[in-house]
């Protein structure tokens, strides 16, 4: 089933921010969301954050955090304003220790920005990678 016009621009953000993580390009991830965008995620708690302000701080911190690793869509499906796109990320972080994960990425849209980002994650890999950095073991 082919995609409408409006369903193609989801896509190709959505794939474009994917790119944008891997390349640690911050300004360019926050210029596909609009600008009282929010985040909800498990280390944002159930309010998340808002504004591109926020959003800057979250996505310096996340991409300065992991070395060497790619994160891509395993799928994406559409729906109205909605797209959703399962992710896998490999990676490490930045003391070394491997990270591998799937989260699932939930967007809604509104003027072709994304205007709300909820992240799905099994938080183990960043618990096992943070308790593993704390207690200066090897992985």
């Amino acid at each position: 089933m082919s995609r409408t016009p409006a369903q193609q621009q989801m896509e190709s953000a959505a794939r474009a921010y994917f790119e944008r993580v891997t390349k640690g390009d911050v300004e360019g991830i926050l210029a596909l969301f609009a600008d009282d965008a929010r985040i909800i995620n498990p280390m944002t708690g159930e309010t998340g954050i808002t504004g591109k302000d926020a959003l800057r701080a979250f996505y310096t911190n996340l991409v300065g955090s992991l070395v060497d690793y790619h994160a891509g869509p395993t799928d994406i499906i559409i729906d109205g304003d909605k797209l959703v796109a399962p992710l896998h990320l490999e990676g490490k972080t930045k003391d070394g220790n491997p990270i591998v994960m799937n989260n699932l990425n939930f967007w809604t849209f509104e003027n072709g920005k994304f205007k709300v980002l909820r992240i799905y994650m099994d938080t183990h890999p960043y618990r096992q990678a943070l308790n593993t950095a704390l207690s200066g073991a090897k992985p």
